[in-house]
């Protein structure tokens, strides 16, 4: 019986971490998060476009994406290291940048991968514009 109530501690000690609540993400690490991913996704779009020519590879579409792509990584840098006095900025920029991107992707209504990159650059938007101040 000693051993069997041994085992029970044991395992209520090994199991107390699983049972944590949940810790939710603030908005600047949802941020955070959004400015990489769209910066990334932003990337793919510009390699697509410049891939496929045409339309695609306009210096108007390719430097729309470039904008996002800088704007999104200065953000994601001031928001990783939390620098409270210019996060704001930072993530304004992004926001100006990833509207005109988006309503430069928009422009191709028929391609997925255009849409895909607006969609993204508007998630991105959504939660930057919590953070400008």
């Amino acid at each position: 019986m000693k051993s069997f109530f041994s085992f029970l501690i044991a395992m209520a000690i090994t199991t107390m971490g699983m049972f944590q609540p949940a810790m939710s993400q603030t908005t600047s690490e949802i941020a955070k998060g959004n400015t990489k991913h769209c910066a990334d996704v932003c990337q793919k779009t510009l390699d697509y476009c410049v891939k496929k020519g045409g339309k695609h590879s306009e210096a108007s579409v390719t430097n729309s994406l470039k904008d996002c792509i800088q704007a999104c990584k200065s953000a994601f840098d001031f928001l990783n290291r939390g620098s409270a006095g210019l996060q704001g900025k930072s993530c304004a920029l992004a926001v100006q940048a990833c509207n005109e991107c988006a309503k430069t992707m928009d422009a191709f209504s028929g391609d997925n991968t255009m849409l895909a990159c607006a969609n993204e650059c508007r998630k991105t938007v959504g939660n930057c514009e919590k953070l400008v101040k």
